[in-house]
């Protein structure tokens, strides 16, 4: 008979909303994950949240977490400019760690994070990963059955309307394109398994200098193209269309997928514009970040789950250096390490 494994003890560096409203509602219904601490730098805040969630431990300081020897794992639910050093402290006190998307704001702040204990699970939260939905996805087009993606195509965005939010500061990472179009690129890399070689970005930005929409050509080569849009100034949306040699594949409620009805992957094979041969293939409601704090658990208890380590956060962060190159200049940007 198999022995389970302990639920892994958990830490949050943050008392920030995606925290309080993702992160630790996940952990709370995971059977591998308990909450046992939170800090943050307001003690109040801290224990407010910690009193909601149940957690035992509430500090006031960050370093309190991780010099606590029974926390196993961090979750990083701080502003973007902050990841990669809290993630290299919360690693070198011997933490696996969660980093809440994006990983780093340039791909040079990644060598911070080089030369890392190799037992340790690092992870770029990207939580859409973990859905059910997505490893079919993947599977479906890695197994040939409807030839080659060529196409692909997203929307992503929402009506951003708090001034004080750290998303409208860009020295902390603020912007559409690092907290909407990091998803975007990261999910064309994962349709077409493969890294792009060039991309030419279009940003509007406001009199805070952070970009309110982001349009974005990927360039994967071999007549592969990737296009997305994302913005923080328009109405809610969030799609994924993915066209093949013989199929037209879409997500509906691709990145937040409903939790009261099931979730879809839409296969059209029909040849005629003026018909359809739809087949829907139908997932079960789910709490993605449950899902994501529990395959994170898993993988720290040597579980084989769907797991992406910090040589994928470099390439996503590789193709966010072109991005915005690419916006500075007007022209196409080649992807370093492509």
């Amino acid at each position: 008979m198999t022995v389970p494994s302990p639920p892994v003890r958990w830490g949050i560096l943050g008392a920030a909303r995606i925290a309080d409203g993702a992160i630790l509602p996940g952990i709370s219904k995971s059977p591998a994950c308990t909450a046992l601490a939170i800090g943050a730098r307001d003690l109040d805040r801290a224990q407010a949240m910690a009193t909601r969630h149940g957690i035992p431990r509430a500090y006031g300081s960050y370093e309190e977490v991780l010099a606590d020897p029974e926390v196993e794992a961090v979750y990083i639910a701080l502003p973007n400019h902050l990841h990669v050093e809290w993630a290299r402290k919360a690693a070198d006190a011997g933490k696996h760690v969660l980093i809440e998307k994006p990983a780093a704001m340039r791909g040079a702040e990644l060598a911070a994070l080089e030369g890392l204990d190799p037992r340790l699970r690092i992870y770029e939260a990207f939580m859409v990963r973990q859905q059910p939905r997505w490893i079919r996805l993947r599977e479906i087009l890695r197994s040939g059955e409807y030839g080659r993606p060529m196409t692909f195509c997203s929307l992503l965005s929402f009506m951003m309307t708090n001034e004080a939010d750290f998303r409208q500061r860009p020295e902390w990472g603020g912007g559409a394109h690092y907290d909407l179009g990091c998803y975007t690129a990261m999910t064309a890399r994962y349709v077409f398994d493969a890294e792009p070689r060039r991309v030419f970005a279009a940003m509007d930005r406001n009199a805070n200098g952070i970009d309110m929409f982001t349009s974005v050509i990927m360039d994967f080569g071999d007549g592969r193209h990737a296009t997305f849009m994302v913005s923080l100034a328009q109405a809610s949306s969030q799609s994924i269309q993915i066209v093949c040699e013989k199929a037209f594949i879409t997500l509906p409620q691709a990145y937040v997928p409903s939790r009261a009805e099931p979730n879809l992957i839409l296969i059209d094979t029909s040849a005629d514009h003026a018909n359809s041969n739809l087949t829907p293939i139908a997932f079960p409601t789910l709490d993605q970040y449950e899902a994501e704090v529990t395959n994170f658990s898993k993988a720290i208890r040597g579980e084989h789950v769907a797991f992406f380590d910090l040589s994928d956060a470099r390439a996503n962060a590789a193709v966010t250096d072109a991005i915005f190159a690419s916006a500075a200049s007007g022209r196409w940007a080649d992807v370093k390490g492509a």
